[in-house]
């Protein structure tokens, strides 16, 4: 109540002033060992005026609970120099080896390119910087930093490769995916090269959770649209051990099994709603 008080007295002596909500609910059904029922809502409410925007993201609400608001922050831009500042979550690389981090206090400032980064009260920043040349997107994320982050993605007729990497001083890990799609029909390649075990954290991606890898992930994903809707194949191999999912997408539901090398299959129904 009080984020919307704040968003409202900001925004309502401006004439562009404007409010948006947008959220997205899923609803999943297990049926492994013992059947199981979870929710999940996320709501993004946006104020925004010329010039800038206030954000309040309420996330992770399952109902009988007290509803907090996860991230608040402002974004505003004059003359090409944009600033970012509140509570926040930020993220390494497009999502293939790490999860996004935890909200923190913090912000920054960003002009062609080139951001500086702060959290609040620390006395450090970090530089980050991207750039686009021939066709090829570099984004390198802290990078005075010797472990700093770099991703590159290109694509081309169709055809689309995004590599992330990162050196840490137990080894440099690195993410490979790769995909083209024609006539209602996608399938993508993914390499996963694992030398630092804490590096990688991201658990709910394209391959699923690949947190507990030691050393590598090989995949393949194709899905193809029928009249019955669209229907996705994974075959997963993380650390030797194989891993089976069928799903079947059609409007709001999306009905899928997982088969795991030397552990039981597992149904599962999901209920997906976005508005």
């Amino acid at each position: 109540m009080k984020n919307t008080i704040l968003i409202a007295a900001l925004f309502a002596a401006s004439a562009n002033a404007a409010v948006t909500i947008t959220g997205d609910y899923e609803g999943k059904f297990t049926d492994g060992h013992g059947a199981t029922f979870a929710q999940d809502l996320d709501l993004t409410m946006v104020g925004s005026t010329e010039g800038a925007s206030v954000t309040v993201m309420m996330e992770d609400l399952t109902g009988g609970s007290t509803v907090t608001a996860n991230q608040v922050f402002v974004e505003a831009g004059v003359e090409g120099l944009n600033f970012k500042g509140g509570n926040y979550k930020t993220s390494n690389g497009s999502g293939i080896l790490q999860k996004s981090g935890a909200v923190t206090n913090q912000f920054s400032l960003e002009y062609q390119g080139v951001s500086v980064n702060q959290v609040s009260g620390a006395a450090k920043q970090t530089v980050d910087a991207s750039l686009e040349y021939q066709g090829v997107a570099v984004d390198v994320q802290d990078v005075s930093a010797s472990d700093r982050f770099i991703t590159a993605a290109f694509d081309f007729f169709g055809f689309g490769m995004t590599v992330e990497t990162q050196e840490t001083t137990t080894g440099r890990n690195t993410g490979v995916t790769a995909g083209f799609g024609t006539n209602g029909v996608n399938v993508t390649g993914v390499y996963i090269d694992v030398k630092d075990a804490a590096g990688v954290t991201q658990d709910d991606g394209l391959v699923g959770d690949i947190s507990s890898v030691a050393t590598d992930v090989k995949a393949g994903v194709a899905s193809m649209d029928t009249v019955a809707g669209t229907v996705t194949g994974k075959y997963i191999v993380k650390d030797d051990k194989n891993t089976y999912v069928g799903e079947l997408e059609r409007g709001i539901w999306t009905v899928g099994y997982t088969k795991e090398e030397d552990v039981d299959g597992v149904f599962d129904a999901k209920l997906n709603v976005s508005f």
